[in-house]
């Protein structure tokens, strides 16, 4: 008996087994019933399809009392209720006056819940059998008119539950034999500990990434497998913690988006990640600083390093094959080894941000200089005499208005441009159908096509229900059409489609113009941004036109593409994404 209690000592194992086939016998048992409940429910919820022409003509409830205890079945009960919940008839023939239904689950789910159909099961009191109820709403133009109830006895799962236990009991007495099994085989390999003991420690030496595992021992060898045992999984959780670390730090050395160099105390490079190899277009090898670098000023960084034992920074630039702007950090790595670690942090974006936004306050400044240079210099002139010249005095101030009108224009543009979304949406408190907006700014810019004979056709195919802010979307149509007449020439056409593709709108302007040229295309976009002195300046044109139709189309949740020759033309494509304008603004 003793022998025997010792070969069944891991009985938790027993008891996690049992419990694990109970819960999923459990779990069975609960899916089973589902089943059982879905086709008898699918079942009744079909009947009550092919009774409802025998209950309701479409517009009212009719009962149709031959037909129907012809079609109900011999165990099925059928109530018909009105859309109150009043009994008006029922199959059973028990309680045949009027009594109310109102408060059952399975009619409350359809009265107040408003849901099509709804199930319910528990005991009758007319047939004292325990039942499903299935009942639906019969409609006309949506209202209800009464409700239809089929129920029949509920048939449970108790076959199911039987065969079932049949199957538990038998896997339980099955892995209880093995187990017993187990524990006799392991039993009998305990019996020769230094037999198996030398070969595991053997094994754990030569490969301490593998978990050793030591059988139980008896007696006076228990203890000293118990140490063995504790030591290799101390050694193997420690080599384990090592090699995650490693794999964690070989992960972010490589992954980080900044560049990183490790030099020893001979100032060579002995490590180096993907991103200083992108950096300087070649692979690192163990080398001296100065001759894989080749940079002065990141060598004399290095150097300097070296011989304060400080940290320094500093920034260089590198211009082939790529510029590239490099805000540069070294400092020492381990006093005891006398290593350095170099950090290289790609600022090129940064610095471009800084130059546009100084290219920015320039061209401001100069453009509000231009015209209030204007304004001042005529008004001297003015004020010096020549306002008692007739002819002079309106020259001059018809000047000043143009100037003051054209600075006005720009304060308006740049704040325009200077909008955040939530001023745009503040802005845009009503909706209008795009066509309306295209249409309006056509004629508004008549005249000014009219002057070089400019013909704009427009055509345009969105359905009717399509809205969309008002002010972003006229801006954006008034700034491309602007441009469109401006820089087409006399006695040539203009074309402006709107068209609605699934969830996108497609605003479409394309003249035949003086072009872009491919290179100015890429730049097209910035603020202040001019093609040349003859497509701008001479034009009076800001620079600011496709930027704040950029500016707005994104916010929008759309995109501008542009395609352009020289000499040919120029088409200019916005894309709003219907779906993303409908959600920001649902949201606000």
């Amino acid at each position: 008996m003793k022998q025997l209690q010792k070969v069944i000592k891991p009985v938790w194992i027993i008891v996690v087994t049992i419990i694990l086939v109970l819960v999923g016998g459990y779990y069975t048992t609960y899916f089973f019933k589902k089943d059982v409940i879905e086709q008898q429910t699918k079942q009744l919820s079909r009947e009550i399809q092919m009774l409802e022409p025998f209950i309701s003509d479409g517009t009212r409830i009719i009962i149709d009392e031959v037909r129907l205890e012809k079609s109900v079945g011999k165990h099925e009960r059928l109530t018909i209720m009105d859309e109150h919940g009043d009994i008006l008839y029922d199959s059973s023939k028990n309680n045949l006056v009027k009594t109310t239904r109102k408060n059952r689950p399975e009619i409350k789910e359809l009265l107040e819940e408003g849901k099509s159909e709804a199930v319910a099961i528990r005991n009758s009191d007319t047939v004292n059998e325990k039942l499903i109820y299935v009942s639906r709403r019969i409609e006309k133009d949506n209202k209800l008119i009464g409700i239809v109830r089929l129920s029949e006895t509920y048939q449970g799962i108790s076959q199911y539950v039987e065969n079932f236990q049949r199957i538990v009991i038998s896997i339980m007495i099955l892995l209880f034999v093995a187990i017993l099994i187990m524990g006799y085989y392991i039993r009998r390999q305990t019996n020769k500990p230094i037999q198996f003991m030398l070969p595991i420690l053997r094994q754990a030496i030569q490969n301490p990434e593998k978990k050793q595992k030591v059988i139980d021992a008896p007696g006076e060898w228990r203890e000293l497998y118990q140490t063995v045992y504790e030591l290799m999984e101390e050694t193997n959780l420690l080599y384990y913690k090592q090699l995650k670390n490693e794999e964690t730090l070989h992960f972010l050395f490589e992954n980080l988006d900044i560049g990183i160099f490790i030099l020893n105390d001979s100032l060579e490079l002995t490590l180096a990640n993907r991103v200083i190899e992108e950096m300087f277009h070649k692979k690192w090898t163990i080398s001296p600083y100065d001759k894989w670098f080749n940079e002065p000023t990141l060598n004399e960084l290095i150097l300097q390093a070296y011989e304060t034992g400080e940290p320094v920074q500093g920034e260089i630039r590198i211009e082939k094959p790529l510029t590239q702007d490099l805000r540069i950090v070294i400092r020492q790595l381990s006093i005891e080894n006398n290593e350095y670690v170099g950090i290289i942090y790609d600022v090129t974006e940064v610095r471009q941000v800084e130059r546009v936004h100084e290219d920015f306050i320039s061209n401001i400044s100069h453009e509000l200089k231009t015209p209030t240079t204007s304004i001042i210099g005529f008004s001297e002139t003015l004020l010096a005499g020549a306002k008692d010249d007739p002819e002079a005095s309106k020259e001059f101030l018809t000047i000043i208005e143009r100037e003051a009108q054209r600075l006005m224009s720009l304060i308006q543009t740049i704040m325009m441009l200077l909008k955040t979304e939530k001023d745009i949406y503040i802005m845009d408190s009503f909706v209008v159908h795009p066509k309306l907006v295209v249409e309006d700014e056509i004629d508004r810019y008549r005249f000014k096509a009219y002057d070089k004979n400019i013909t704009v056709i427009f055509d345009g195919n969105v359905s009717d229900d399509l809205v969309i802010p008002n002010d972003s979307f006229q801006i954006i149509i008034k700034n491309l059409l602007e441009n469109a007449i401006e820089y087409s020439e006399d006695n040539s056409k203009i074309f402006v489609y709107l068209t609605q593709t699934n969830n996108e709108l497609i605003l479409k302007v394309e003249d035949t113009g003086i072009g872009i040229s491919e290179k100015d295309q890429k730049r097209i976009f910035e603020r202040f941004y001019r093609v040349s002195h003859s497509r701008q300046r001479n034009s009076g044109g800001s620079g600011l036109g496709l930027s704040l139709v950029q500016h707005y189309a994104t916010i929008l949740g759309g995109r501008v593409k542009l395609v352009s020759e020289l000499g040919e033309g120029t088409t200019v494509i916005v894309k709003i994404n219907l779906d993303v304008l409908k959600s920001k603004y649902e949201e606000k």
